[in-house]
């Protein structure tokens, strides 16, 4: 049961977005100022708009993965139907979505690979229960970002952006922090994947605050690997 008082999270969805490199590159965002994530490092992503469920298929999960793409094309201009991944002009919401039934596509919710879940503690004001998802892309088009949610974007190694952020040139989160931990332990998209598999969505994730308001992941992964 909910804690008393406790706000309810709301779903989102967030994608990781990787590209064959030396040995491989992930996307990361930049959030514009302001706002409850602002001037952050983060992977694309959004909460699940109600358009998401219309537009999903039968899987328990089908309505988060819309949103993670859809949120990734609006973000970002990366469009991943079913087959390829373009790089377009998209209109947001549940225009975007009516464009791609329209034009007789579908995107590519099975190309998403489900890494883990995470829970803000009850004591946050602002809850959410993110589920974070992979996606390798042979070829990457164009990134262009919206220019309103987001100002700026980057194509970099897992430990060149964490060490970026212990410079303290880019402000991250926890669970950003902690995915691009996991990812730099990996050697190649393959051994990522692969990973993910394992973990199947078992990776729930709710950090707990400390008495002096830092937050500690605590969970009980699949393989028994600490995040």
């Amino acid at each position: 049961m909910p804690e008393a008082g406790a706000v309810t999270p709301r779903l989102a969805a967030s994608v990781i977005v990787l590209r064959r490199a030396d040995p491989f590159e992930v996307l990361v965002v930049k959030r514009r100022g302001g706002g409850t994530f602002g001037d952050l490092m983060v992977f694309p992503g959004g909460t699940v708009d109600p358009d998401d469920h219309t537009h999903a298929g039968d899987s328990d999960d089908a309505p988060l993965r819309v949103a993670a793409l859809r949120e990734l094309a609006e973000e970002t201009g990366l469009l991943a139907l079913a087959g390829r991944t373009v790089a377009a002009g998209v209109r947001p919401g549940p225009a975007l979505l009516a464009d791609v039934v329209e034009s007789g596509d579908a995107l590519s919710i099975d190309s998403l690979t489900l890494i883990s879940r995470w829970v803000t503690p009850a004591s946050m004001p602002y809850r959410f229960d993110t589920w974070f998802y992979l996606l390798a892309l042979e070829d990457a088009p164009e990134v262009t970002v919206d220019g309103i949610e987001l100002i700026g974007h980057s194509w970099t190694t897992p430990s060149a952006a964490l060490e970026r952020a212990r410079a303290g040139e880019w402000q991250m989160i926890l669970p950003t922090l902690s995915h691009l931990r996991w990812l730099e332990r990996r050697a190649s998209i393959e051994e990522v994947i692969a990973s993910a598999f394992g973990a199947d969505g078992r990776t729930l994730i709710t950090p707990i605050v400390m008495g002096d308001g830092s937050l500690v992941p605590v969970h009980l992964p699949a393989d028994g690997e600490e995040w």
